[in-house]
């Protein structure tokens, strides 16, 4: 999300990279953690699934489709908005999902931000 905050556009290479990444480590939560339950713990909403739902919340912010093409993981997230109720789902990720629609920050934040940002992309 820094790169699109900062309206920077991330290396080619990097982008593959980490879309890769993302793609096992999304098989991992379905196979490993999700199997055939209803939530990450079991068949209720637990803690477990409110980070994880977070932590993919900002790929799908910054434009990434991360639930298209895996049902058993897009059913799992439709539980979970239906467990915390749609409303407060939305308004919980609302400054997310809005972030690639946001103009890039000011100059001076860019500037005191774009070190660390380059040193965690590269």
């Amino acid at each position: 999300m820094f790169p699109v905050f900062l309206g920077e556009q991330v290396p080619s290479e990097t982008l593959a990279a980490t879309l890769a990444e993302l793609d096992v480590n999304l098989q991992v939560l379905e196979d490993k953690f999700l199997q055939d339950k209803a939530f990450l713990i079991g068949s209720h909403i637990s803690l477990a699934d409110l980070v994880a739902i977070t932590e993919l919340m900002h790929p799908v912010g910054g434009g990434c489709p991360v639930f298209e093409g895996r049902p058993k993981l897009a059913a799992w997230y439709h539980r979970v908005e239906a467990a915390v109720g749609k409303d407060l789902f939305r308004e919980a990720h609302e400054v997310i999902l809005k972030a690639k629609d946001s103009p890039p920050a000011n100059l001076i934040m860019k500037q005191k931000l774009m070190p660390r940002v380059l040193a965690m992309i590269q």
